[in-house]
This record gives C-alpha cells, structure tokens and sequence, in this order.
C-alpha cells in the first residue's frame, strides 16, 4: 500500500499562539495547494486525491460544555493530541467508485433508498423535474451506506485510517474553544451545515432535501467541511458509555473492545439537538444505516413534517431551481445516512 510521500516544511505559523512557532519537520507530500485561506498546510493523497489539512499537534477540552447532552458526553475532559492529516471533505461517491476499481472489495451500495426513488417517480409525474435533481445524487456527493467494515477498507487502501473520536471532535472544532457548534454558539443558518428541522419557529432552508455535495456549505476555523450535518461518520473507537471517565489524556483511543462503534458528525436528517460538536451516536459495525431492521440508539425518531424552501442560498451554485413547491423532509425511522472520512498520521 503506498504512502503519502513527505518533504520539509519549516516555518508553519500556529493559529492562536501569542508569538510564532516554528515546527521542525512537517510531512512531505507529492503536492501542495494554497486553498482559502486554509490556516494550515494542505496536501493531496495521492491514491484517493482528497485534499487534507495538516492539524498541529495541540490540546482542547472534549465533551458537552453546556450540559445539553447525555450522560455519555461527560465529563468535559482534557485530550492532548499528535498532529495529523483529515480529509477536508466527506469520502465521495467518486472516490469510492476509484477504491472499488482498484480492488475486489465488492460494489457500490445502493446511494437512493427506495422511499426516495419513489418521491423522485412523484415528482417527475407531477412535472417538478427540477427537484428530481436533489433526490439523485453525484460523484461528488458523500458516499452512503457504509459499513464500519467498508469505511475501513477504504482508508487501508488509501494509506489511511479513520480518525479516533478524539481526532475527530478536536477537527470539528476548528480552533473553536468550549462552542456548542462548529460555527459557535448561535443557531445554524442555511449556509452552516445540511440538517432538517427549524430554528426559531422558522423552517431551515439549507438547500437540500437530502444529502448535499460535500463543501456546500462553511468550512470550519480549519477549512474543514460538513463536520456537522450531511451524512454521519464513523470514528475508529468502540462505544462506551462511559469511557469518558476513563479516557487517557493523550491520543485516546477508545475502549479496547465493544460491541458498536462510535459515529460523529450529524446528518441532514438531524434535528437542532443533534448538531451539537459533543454529540455521540453509536451503531454496529455492520450497519449501513438504509436496512429498515437496522437497530440503533441515540438518535431520536425523526419528525416527517419539515417543508423545505428548494433554493440554494450559495452564490456558486450552476442552476436554481424555477419553481418552489412545498415539500417535506422527511425519512422514514430507522434510517441514518452514513458516510466517513479519513486521516493520516504524520511519518518522522
């Protein structure tokens, strides 16, 4: 399996430090982009072509500030961490299809549930083409109904691995310190992130009615997209309920065994309540998230009432809907949208 090739970078200036600090050696890598205003160095895999940010090695306080939570969100707790790569996006369909092409890992799942294959037959009956768009996704939408299993296999074979639950808050985060959401402490407007429901008696108008292309929305303070809302994604650490109590302060990894592995991150069928950065969802590592018998906790029944304006907020969008039609967000119980990204460990 190859790895990221790694040359010198000196001179890295740390967000948030009174003075600058150098960083002796960073990674090398087999290319180099200077991407928005991205505040850390930015590279591209070379097997999968993601584009990750390098994040510097640091500490932050893990867990529910606000005491909004469950009981698995607590204690607030201080985890030191090593610097590594994270992809700045969701692992995309594309990407996916790349990773099936070079292996034998078997075929891509099934990325429009029946229920919505139906709504877009609907729509189309109706003569509302134009949203049949939002029900179908592209390459460049975040790959679904990915077993524990899949994601893994993936991130072997691009060199990587999935991030620890505290690798991934910590990114989430984005410099951020003691916020409720990756943006701060303020509701979400339609321009944070993809989820369902409203914020202030006013339905959300996201854009969407189901999942979104990766970077639709705000990066976070670290250029990292859709850290909340989309698609969940899988963590490489067992669940515990309370492993909180017991994590070690630096580079935790988790409980060492279990029985469901942790995911973080939200969907675009979450609730207000579930965006927060501290919120844990648990599953087993075969479920893929669309199977109406798959069994899960921590996420409550979704309510199917949600209208959705269909216009997209985002200046850079190619086409816009002409009609505006109300529909509902909706997706039937039992159903999570499961996604991943990846992470690379820094070589010396």
């Amino acid at each position: 399996m190859r790895k990221l090739i790694y040359s010198l970078l000196i001179g890295i200036v740390l967000a948030g430090c009174g003075e600058d600090e150098t960083v002796e050696e960073q990674p090398e890598i087999n290319q180099t982009e200077v991407i928005d205003g991205t505040p850390f160095r930015v590279i591209i895999s070379e097997k999968d072509g993601a584009s990750m940010v390098l994040l510097p090695a640091g500490s932050f306080e893990m867990g529910d500030h606000f005491d909004e939570g469950t009981a698995d969100e607590l204690p607030v707790h201080q985890v030191e961490l090593d610097a590594f790569y994270i992809d700045r996006y969701e692992v995309t369909i594309g990407q996916y299809k790349r990773f099936l092409k070079e292996t034998v890992h078997g075929t891509l799942p099934d990325q429009t549930p029946n229920w919505i294959a139906e709504k877009a037959i609907v729509l189309a009956q109706k003569g509302v083409q134009q949203l049949v768009d939002f029900t179908t996704p592209t390459d460049n939408h975040p790959v679904v109904g990915i077993t524990f299993n899949e994601a893994e296999a993936y991130a072997q074979w691009a060199g990587k691995r999935l991030p620890t639950e505290a690798e991934w808050e910590y990114a989430a985060r984005g410099g951020l310190v003691g916020k409720r959401y990756v943006w701060g402490n303020q509701p979400p407007e339609g321009t944070d992130c993809n989820f369902t429901g409203s914020v202030g008696g006013k339905q959300a108008d996201d854009g969407y009615l189901y999942t979104a292309p990766v970077g639709s929305y705000n990066a976070n303070g670290y250029g990292l997209y859709d850290m909340t809302g989309n698609v969940w994604e899988w963590c490489a650490d067992w669940y515990s309920d309370s492993y909180y109590a017991d994590s070690a302060p630096d580079n935790p990894k988790g409980p060492e065994t279990g029985t469901e592995r942790v995911l973080r991150g939200s969907g675009w069928s979450s609730y207000l309540q579930h965006l927060r950065l501290s919120r844990r969802l648990k599953l087993s590592p075969t479920a893929t998230g669309f199977p109406q018998s798959v069994e899960y906790s921590g996420l409550k029944k979704p309510v199917l009432d949600k209208n959705i304006p269909i216009e997209k907020k985002k200046q850079n969008q190619e086409q816009k809907p002409q009609v505006k039609p109300t529909l509902k967000k909706s997706v039937p119980d039992n159903t999570v949208w499961i996604g991943f990204r990846c992470v690379a460990d820094l070589i010396q």
